[in-house]
């Protein structure tokens, strides 16, 4: 592993390669307690970035850390400067990209706010179990760990802050919400049949370009079972008694996610499985199924900012 902590990749590092410096690994590796105990000895103290990583139990703080970057990387000279740093915070800041499958970025159509404005909120309420906002009289749910209002007269989504309702900009959430909103006729039964993406009617957009991307939880979370179920709980999930970690997470009241990790072996890889109840295909289409499921994957990736 010749990536540090600090995510310098040290294959590509010349230095390396000449035999003048090794790679510190990641953070908690075997190499990272060594390379620590090295940097003392010579130095009289460890990078504070790889002290923290290794103190800390974080392999790569890019990836790993809710706290990068911080005062041990602009504080210091290495491993980035400031352009690097700057853009690091302002895309962490933009949510999820807002793009399909294809990459191509996703339009909202003003007919689904158009559609969802004419509906009787109350009827929609009753249908997905959620609420109706008192001082508005928009409909608000609970959406992993934040609470979301629907506002029809401004056409946009508002998360609960301490002053009151903020605007926010999400296009998969906002995609989700209309089409699910705008559209549900009824109040679908549920816990039937657990189902994966190949056993939904629309299996199909479920392969290749529209496979759901259980790769980036893998590198994130396969070594990782505590990380795994402390994430899932920080986001309201529920503790299931399936594979090696599961929880069930409800990112509406009457649409779970189930994900379930099971750890490697010598003879199998770790795993990560995406469950639905039968009954989403009912409630949204393929492509905002994977809309969803990449909103809930980005967030569990996110950790506890």
């Amino acid at each position: 592993m010749a990536t540090g902590a600090c995510g310098i990749d040290c294959d590509v590092c010349q230095l390396n390669l000449l035999g003048h410096c090794s790679t510190c690994g990641p953070g908690r590796s075997d190499l990272a307690t060594e390379k620590s105990a090295a940097q003392t000895r010579r130095f009289g103290h460890p990078c504070a970035i790889l002290e923290c990583a290794r103190l800390n139990h974080i392999d790569y703080c890019p990836r790993d850390c809710p706290g990068f970057p911080c005062d041990n990387f602009t504080a210091s000279q290495y491993p980035y400067g400031k352009g690097f740093l700057e853009m690091q915070q302002r895309r962490r800041n933009q949510g999820p990209p807002a793009v399909d499958p294809s990459r191509r970025p996703i339009q909202i159509s003003a007919d689904l706010w158009e559609q969802l404005r004419r509906r009787d909120m109350p009827t929609v309420a009753n249908f997905t179990l959620t609420d109706i906002d008192p001082a508005s009289g928009q409909i608000c749910f609970r959406f992993l760990n934040r609470d979301i209002l629907v506002d029809t007269h401004k056409k946009c989504l508002r998360g609960k802050a301490q002053q009151g309702w903020e605007k926010i900009s999400v296009v998969l959430l906002e995609l989700t919400v209309l089409e699910y909103f705008a559209l549900v006729d009824r109040l679908f039964p549920m816990g039937r049949e657990m189902v994966g993406p190949d056993d939904l009617a629309g299996a199909h957009y479920f392969r290749e370009r529209g496979r759901l991307n259980t790769a980036a939880l893998l590198a994130r979370y396969g070594d990782d079972p505590n990380g795994f179920a402390a994430v899932g709980r920080h986001l309201g999930g529920k503790p299931e008694k399936m594979a090696d970690v599961a929880f069930q997470l409800t990112p509406f009241p009457r649409i779970p996610l189930y994900y379930l990790l099971w750890l490697g072996s010598r003879e199998f890889p770790p795993r990560i499985s995406i469950l639905f109840d039968r009954s989403i295909e009912r409630a949204l289409s393929s492509p905002a199924i994977w809309s969803l499921v990449t909103l809930c994957n980005y967030y569990l990736i996110k950790g506890f900012e």
